[in-house]
């Protein structure tokens, strides 16, 4: 994936391992599950993200509910190696050329196991890697994947500050959270406040290897006001499960949005309704 500004390159590219999926046994159909969650909004704020990586990767899973993580000194260091490799040869991948300068056993590693992102053009931070994963659907999942407990991060920028890079070890630790009791992750989720208001996509997910959930229904609308156009997929990069619901214009600023959706996820109804607010933008 990339984004191109005036007078700036900035890409974001959502290169991931591929995982071979396996569907989960259907299990009867039980009693609708029905979550609705409306204002007050959240009553104590959350504190602002902050601009270290891990504390920013956590506020984040904070904001959608699940569990920290913590970091590993080794899949930092692979993680390091990869982004030397890419930001070096100014070349975005999940798989690493030997016969290129910087490339590494080790960064091979976070190569194939991690979110990538590269940057050119400005002064970039370890936040704006971890922003752009959020925007993207695929590495958004990943980085709130609720059960995997420990990533590895590494960012590297060239001696002459033209190129920057990014790779975040998802993997090594993924666990698939077959008795996580919390599905699905909702992102924005219930409550939540400062959502940039741009077309961003709203994203229900469940665990890895399991179904694909149907969608019978979806709602997008100003709270107090009018619908929203939008359009929704359960077509979701590298084999998630989940939905994307993503909004054919900008969301308006400063503006308490609500969401619904409807449908089965293996084979038991679900029903959910919450609501967000959007931030200035500035």
């Amino acid at each position: 994936m990339a984004n191109h500004f005036p007078f700036r390159r900035y890409c974001v590219v959502a290169l991931m391992l591929l995982i071979v999926s396996t569907n989960a046994l259907a299990q009867p159909v039980t009693q609708t599950t029905t979550t609705t969650v409306f204002i007050p909004m959240v009553a104590n704020p959350l504190p602002p993200l902050s601009s270290n990586w891990l504390e920013r990767v956590n506020g984040y899973r904070l904001r959608a509910g699940v569990p920290p993580v913590t970091e590993d000194a080794t899949l930092n260091s692979n993680c390091f190696e990869h982004a030397r490799y890419m930001a070096e040869n100014n070349h975005l991948t999940h798989n690493q050329d030997p016969n290129r300068p910087f490339a590494s056993a080790a960064g091979q590693i976070c190569a194939q196991k991690g979110n990538a992102w590269i940057g050119g053009g400005i002064v970039w931070e370890p936040a704006h890697a971890v922003d752009g994963w959020m925007r993207s659907v695929g590495h958004r999942i990943w980085l709130l994947y609720p059960t995997t407990p420990t990533f590895g991060f590494g960012f590297y920028t060239t001696s002459n500050g033209n190129t920057s890079a990014a790779a975040l070890d998802v993997l090594s630790y993924f666990n698939n959270g077959d008795s996580y009791p919390n599905w699905p992750v909702r992102y924005p989720a219930p409550n939540q406040t400062d959502i940039p208001p741009t077309q961003f996509p709203i994203t229900v997910h469940w665990r890895y290897f399991g179904d694909t959930p149907i969608v019978s229904s979806t709602a997008l609308r100003v709270v107090g006001g009018g619908n929203l156009a939008h359009s929704f997929s359960t077509s979701l990069p590298v084999g998630h499960k989940g939905i994307v619901i993503t909004p054919t214009l900008s969301l308006p600023p400063n503006t308490l949005i609500e969401v619904s959706v409807n449908g089965s996820y293996a084979n038991q109804p679900f029903s959910y309704t919450w609501q967000f607010q959007t931030g200035s933008g500035s």
